[in-house]
């Protein structure tokens, strides 16, 4: 069993504009709403991989109702504390500059709700599991959270897959998660690295560098996703660069979710490394071919990984 974890869950709502204006009235049109965070994006992948997952985490008010409804529409099992908070709205808007990303903060998460919280992790935290830890952390959340909930895991016989970014990627790597997957955007944060790079290929051997170093901290397995550039895998005894697949882009949110989910599907069905990153590669430009948060198809996931 795979759980997924989602401290801070949202509504996404996707949009697209003709001519963005600073300033100015913007009328949105073709709008669609998703459930969204990045644990319920894994889940949601993984239900497409057919890989029987439970997604868990805080909701709270008509949003995170909304939350429980859509994941029991599309049979994903979930297990969420109710706070007292009202789970948060993300707005997407795509123009011709691009996707540009308006996110709130969430609630304010109570000593006693993250306590819950806790409580539930350790009551699903089954010997062999894989956890999926996701995302950023709503305010009331202290910066060790991660680190902590990897640690109760480990105890458990768990396996942990962190997902995360800034100080709760730093604090979070202490307790030596399993499996690690930040972005080019997380891993310069990560080592303090503000300056662009020369090249692509300063930027990939940059990469490979550092994400060989992070294996030398304790983890199994390290993912770094490019964009456009592709991704780096990594285990210790194998390491690639693959580039992206040319593919229509409709919406790249949740394209690294659908990463993350490729991987865990794969490190938990105990596929070879070349054939994780396989399935990392595919599914995740699967997911930029979907239009909002949706996830990928099984049938264009399929395709992509004939082209091969």
């Amino acid at each position: 069993m795979i759980v997924t974890v989602t401290m801070n869950p949202a509504i996404d709502k996707t949009a697209e504009v003709d001519n963005f204006v600073v300033g100015g009235v913007n009328r949105l049109k073709n709008i669609r709403i998703d459930a969204g965070g990045k644990g319920i994006n894994v889940s949601k992948t993984l239900r497409v991989l057919n890989k029987p997952n439970m997604a868990c985490g805080f909701i709270g008010g008509n949003m995170g109702e909304d939350i429980n409804r859509q994941l029991q529409k599309q049979m994903i099992m979930s297990d969420f504390i109710t706070v007292q908070g009202e789970t948060r709205c993300n707005l997407k808007v795509r123009s011709a500059f691009g996707m540009t990303e308006f996110d709130e903060p969430g609630p304010n998460i109570t000593e006693d709700e993250l306590k819950q919280l806790f409580d539930r992790i350790k009551f699903h935290a089954k010997a062999g599991s894989l956890f999926v830890l996701s995302g950023s952390a709503p305010a009331g959340v202290p910066e060790d959270t991660y680190k902590k909930m990897t640690e109760l895991l480990h105890q458990c016989g768990c396996k942990v897959f962190l997902d995360t970014s800034g100080v709760m990627l730093r604090r979070g790597l202490e307790a030596i998660p399993d499996y690690i997957k930040p972005n080019l955007a997380e891993l310069m944060a990560l080592y303090g690295v503000r300056s662009k790079f020369p090249s692509r290929e300063a930027m990939i051997s940059w990469v490979r560098e550092k994400a060989a170093d992070l294996l030398s901290r304790g983890p199994k397995f390290v993912a770094v996703s490019l964009g456009a550039d592709g991704a780096v895998f990594a285990d210790g005894i194998d390491s690639v660069h693959v580039p992206s697949k040319k593919v229509e882009v409709k919406s790249p949110v949740g394209a690294g979710d659908a990463m993350t989910a490729a991987i865990a599907y794969g490190l938990d069905s105990g596929l070879h490394f070349r054939d994780i990153v396989r399935y990392a590669m595919a599914v995740s430009a699967a997911a930029c071919m979907t239009e909002g948060s949706n996830p990928p198809t099984k049938e264009t996931i399929v395709q992509l990984l004939r082209q091969e």
